[in-house]
């Protein structure tokens, strides 16, 4: 993952972001998007979507434009699930291409006939179940009827958005559960201050603001938004979701620096492996280093090797991974490095795991409350 913007400098007649056709013109907007620099999101808003870069990329492009056209257009509804989740400042599992709005009607549905461009698409009542369902992903806008009381509802740069413990709520809920804990698990570190400044190194010199050092207040913080969001779910005991979102909950933290870091968490717990500590520390006479996940008391540590760590400098990030493994090594710790294709591999970080861990710490009763529709399948 890097950080260059989403977006292609476009040609200079066509605006950088949202696209319309009273901006750009009939004729301009149809050679855009024959010729694919733009593609097409929703009744008279476009946007740049270059083919080259990655999907997620592209996804995120389409989801800002959505947001743009959204405040501009007045669009009725409050925005929630992942899309209230980046707003805020959170991470989700995977970038969502669709803006989730909460509205107070139900929507008439999916209408999908054939279009002039594509006369042979054939309309949503022909859809087999597996067709209509990605049918429904691919909508620009997904709108949910669930209620969202006035209280829960902020303001973020004009745009109407469920309040952090809502949107908390609202994932748990109503998400899967690996990109539920994903959700909770970021928006816990945004408000409790867990999130380390840009480029702060958690094992650099004394002196630094680091969370690290206000552990017990963040802590706090996050146990009193917990204890908040499942006195909200006390009071809708028996609706859709709760007892998943009970388990959420319960297994979130603020700890969490990575959506790997997370899913390798719950691969532990929907697996009978005995729960790591996020951000294990180790303190010496000299320094004070941190491990991704760690066993304290079976001396295991679990690296999590995902590409934002080396995003700036990556040489300098390499050397010290290394002298903190070697600090590990030398306390009797064994480690483990995970890249993201194992985590997202759940059959070989679980093998993995196994082969770090004692047979012992892998017999522990599993949260079945964690597991995915297909994880569920599987057993």
């Amino acid at each position: 993952m890097d950080n260059e913007a989403f977006f292609h400098k476009p040609p200079s007649a066509i605006p950088p972001a949202l696209v319309r056709r009273s901006t750009v013109g009939r004729s301009l907007l149809e050679d855009g998007v024959d010729s694919g620099r733009l593609t097409r999101i929703r009744r008279d808003a476009y946007v740049h979507v270059s083919r080259d870069v990655a999907a997620w990329e592209q996804r995120a492009a389409i989801h800002h434009a959505m947001l743009e056209a959204f405040r501009a257009d007045a669009l009725e509804g409050v925005i929630v699930l992942e899309s209230a989740v980046l707003l805020h400042g959170g991470t989700t599992w995977r970038t969502p291409q669709s803006l989730h709005l909460a509205v107070s009607y139900r929507p008439a549905g999916m209408h999908r006939p054939p279009t002039r461009r594509d006369p042979t698409r054939p309309p949503s009542r022909e859809l087999g179940p597996l067709d209509r369902r990605r049918a429904l992903a691919r909508r620009p806008v997904t709108r949910h009827t669930f209620p969202v009381s006035g209280d829960d509802v902020v303001t973020i740069g004009g745009l109407r958005v469920t309040g952090i413990e809502r949107t908390i709520e609202d994932c748990a809920r109503y998400l899967e559960p690996d990109a539920a804990l994903v959700a909770v698990d970021s928006l816990l570190a945004v408000a409790s201050g867990a999130l380390p400044p840009a480029g702060v190194d958690p094992s650099g010199p004394d002196g630094v603001d680091r969370p690290w050092d206000r552990a017990v207040e963040i802590n706090q913080v996050a146990a009193a938004i917990r204890a908040r969001v499942l006195a909200r779910l006390n009071d809708r005991s028996g609706e859709r979701g709760v007892r998943r979102a009970r388990a959420v909950i319960g297994a979130a933290t603020p700890w969490s620096q990575s959506p790997y870091e997370t899913e390798l968490r719950r691969i532990c717990l929907v697996n009978g492996i005995t729960t790591p500590t996020p951000q294990m520390p180790l303190r010496t006479a000299e320094k004070t280093c941190y491990a991704d996940l760690g066993w304290w008391s079976l001396r295991r540590v679990a690296e999590v090797d995902g590409l934002i760590k080396y995003a700036h400098d990556a040489d300098t990030t390499k050397a010290k991974q290394s002298a903190r493994d070697e600090l590990f090594t030398e306390h009797g710790f064994e480690l483990a490095h995970f890249s993201p294709d194992d985590v997202l591999d759940a059959g070989r970080a679980l093998a993995m795991l196994r082969a770090l861990l004692p047979r012992t710490a892998c017999e522990e009763r599993p949260v079945t409350s964690l597991r995915t529709k297909r994880e569920r399948l599987q057993h």
